[in-house]
């Protein structure tokens, strides 16, 4: 087999690639062979249509077929052969059967392939990073939170009208300006007007019947609301009220304090708190002392990508995408662009891409490896979390062909560990860092 590569740029090649003349014949007797044991014509038996007629008949399909087997074939040994890394299958930009017995098959194709990288600068990396730091203000929404998380709602007794303190689930059939609104269950919390889906809708709700079916309220959208589409325009519906609670949230106290089951007091659960805060911060600041270090890389390494590893990227970060809005409620059928998304996520997959091609490149040139020892430990600590048995999750995760891919992401943290180690990372204080 003969073979030409031109390099059309550092991530793609062409091909011109002619394959003898033995191996397109051993391809026909072959197609032919297998084509004449499943055709049945009307005064031959199975498997004795004499080849004349199978050509004449379905030559052209046949030619089609072989081809395309000869291109696959040519292109797989080639790739072995030349030290090829190719990212995609190759576009065939020319293919032509032989003319005559005798002659090769000729074809012509291009492929993207993957970036021959010679990483450089990379020890010694120069960068900042913010000291770890919470505010009194992180440590009091902390503490909300907690004050949310048990707050009670409670069957309304006493009264027969809504109050500021209640939460309501009910169903909406009006207009906002000249659109129509159809809700079959929306909630609303009276006290907080800020989070209802409509401005003024919670404080319309406060003091109608609990148990209104059929009430009329109207209110007007205030004229500096963000949304334009909303802004000023006078809403009109008809309410009925499906559920109604009393939220009692609890005092911050030591009781409140002893009912989270953290802390005796409020001072010492506050002091819990922050040192908790103050943990995760820290891991946040290792995050982002990571992404900051990955940027340094890349920008002391320049080399283009092959498309075809960007679209295979964007085409994860989509779904991803797709995901989080499925699970935060939203309809991703009704008016999801994806090419949009595409468009905006481009440059950041692309580094993405870079930034795995970079750090495979220096793992392989400081002899990074991960042990089946270190996997193991590490679904012991992934199966510990989600408490379940490490022999099963391992299991699983063979049978979905996940452990390379666990493989590389550790190899890629151990590379990450051995730059950062060599790094030099000036720490600046919380003061500096605002």
């Amino acid at each position: 087999m003969q073979v030409t590569i031109e390099d059309v740029s550092p991530v793609e090649k062409k091909l011109e690639v002619e394959i003898p003349w033995e191996m397109v014949k051993h391809r026909l007797d072959e197609a032919y062979r297998d084509l004449s044991r499943g055709v049945q014509l009307r005064g031959f038996r199975r498997g004795k249509v004499p080849r004349s007629m199978l050509e004449k008949m379905f030559g052209k399909t046949v030619e089609q077929e072989v081809m395309g087997k000869l291109v696959s074939d040519g292109f797989v040994q080639v790739a072995h052969e030349q030290n090829l890394h190719p990212v995609a299958e190759p576009v065939v930009d020319d293919a032509k059967m032989p003319q005559k017995p005798g002659d090769p098959f000729k074809f012509v194709a291009r492929v993207e392939v993957r970036s021959e990288i010679q990483p450089k600068d990379y020890k010694g990396l120069e960068f900042s990073k913010r000291e770890a730091a919470v505010t009194d203000e992180q440590v009091e929404r902390a503490l909300e939170h907690k004050r949310q998380e048990l707050t009670e709602y409670r069957a309304i007794e006493g009264r027969d009208r809504t109050a500021p303190q209640d939460v309501l689930i009910v169903a909406l059939k009006g207009t906002v300006g000249d659109v129509k609104v159809e809700r079959e269950e929306i909630r609303v919390d009276l006290g907080e007007p800020g989070d209802a889906p409509l401005p003024g809708l919670a404080e319309a709700l406060r003091g109608i019947e609990i148990k209104a079916k059929d009430h009329h309220i109207e209110f007007e959208i205030p004229k500096d609301e963000p949304r334009k589409d909303l802004a000023g325009k006078k809403a009109t519906f008809k309410v009925a009220v499906k559920d109604a609670r009393e939220k009692v949230v609890p005092n911050l106290d030591d009781d409140f304090a002893k009912d989270t089951g953290e802390a005796d007091t409020l001072a010492d659960l506050r002091v819990k708190l922050k040192k908790q805060l103050l943990e995760q911060d820290e891991k946040e600041v290792d995050r982002e002392v990571r992404r900051e270090l990955v940027r340094e890389l890349l920008r002391k390494n320049e080399f283009q990508v092959a498309p075809a590893l960007i679209e295979r990227q964007l085409d994860v970060a989509v779904e991803r995408v797709k995901l989080q809005l499925a699970l935060s409620g939203v309809d991703v059928r009704q008016g999801f662009d994806a090419d949009r998304v595409r468009e905006e996520m481009r440059d950041q997959a692309k580094e993405e891409v870079r930034a795995t091609l970079l750090l495979d490149a220096i793992a392989e040139l400081e002899k990074v490896n991960v042990t089946d020892g270190e996997i193991d430990k590490h679904i012991a600590k992934v199966a510990a979390a989600r408490e379940t048995n490490p022999q099963k999750l391992k299991a699983e995760w063979k049978k979905e062909g996940r452990l390379d891919g666990v493989r590389h992401s550790l190899r890629e943290e151990k590379t990450l560990d051995l730059l950062l180690a060599e790094a030099k990372i000036k720490v600046e204080s919380s003061a500096q860092s605002k």
